[in-house]
């Protein structure tokens, strides 16, 4: 029995008339290229409504700010969604097979947003404004769906009585860590597609796991249903 996957929510699209601009779509798609080619700090709206051939009034018209745009990429591209879908993974599984397969998840579609994520970290590793709100903010969302997610498993007693905030930011700073470490070589080429991960990656991220669940399994509860 495995773990339910995370649904990704789909955000609600406008019917758009034949011959009609999607400025939308097009102001995501020239920051997105901007963010790329100048960074975060030096892309400015005006810059984005330029690239796009929009006036200042009107790219404010559908985003209010960098942060708002940024926002909207990182929903854009899933995970905004998956985040809040947490709260809808089941934990009717052993406690490992659910968090592996959350990390597996999570690491997946870090793997398929493998350029954009790069560029948000290194802009927020420079201590740009827009990157670190974006990269508090959602890494806030993943640790507060990971400690309800904790929470439910040590009601029922399967996990010991452990600080959940903390075992939380645990979990997702291993997985975000590993990412990292894949980024730079660290599990050789990159071969994560399609969802599937790197036999290497995917071993290492299985093993960390274990590591962190030895100390907070309770004493009686099996690490997967054939125990």
């Amino acid at each position: 029995m495995t773990a339910r996957p995370l649904k990704r929510a789909q955000p609600p699209r406008q019917r758009q008339r034949r011959g009609e601009r999607d400025t939308r779509r097009e102001i995501l798609e020239a920051s997105l290229h901007l963010f790329s080619e100048h960074g975060f700090a030096r892309t400015t709206m005006r810059a984005i409504a330029r690239d796009v051939g929009i006036t200042n009034a009107a790219i404010y018209y559908h985003f209010a700010s960098k942060q708002d745009l940024l926002e909207a990429l990182l929903e854009e591209k899933g995970i905004v969604p998956a985040l809040q879908g947490l709260q809808q993974v089941t934990t009717e599984v052993a406690p490992r097979d659910a968090l592996l397969a959350m990390a597996r998840q999570a690491m997946a579609l870090m793997e398929s947003n493998r350029e954009f994520l790069r560029l948000m970290l290194m802009e927020a590793l420079g201590s740009e404004p827009t990157a670190v709100a974006a990269y508090r903010k959602n890494m806030e969302r993943w640790e507060n769906g990971m400690s309800r997610f904790l929470e439910a498993y040590t009601r029922r007693g399967q996990l010991r009585q452990v600080d959940i905030e903390v075992t939380a930011r645990q979990l997702v700073t291993m997985v975000v860590t590993i990412f990292l470490g894949d980024l730079v070589g660290r599990f050789g080429p990159h071969q994560s597609k399609g969802g599937k991960l790197n036999p290497a990656l995917d071993s290492y991220l299985a093993a960390a796991l274990d590591n962190v669940l030895r100390g907070i399994l309770a004493p009686t509860t099996s690490t997967s249903p054939g125990d």
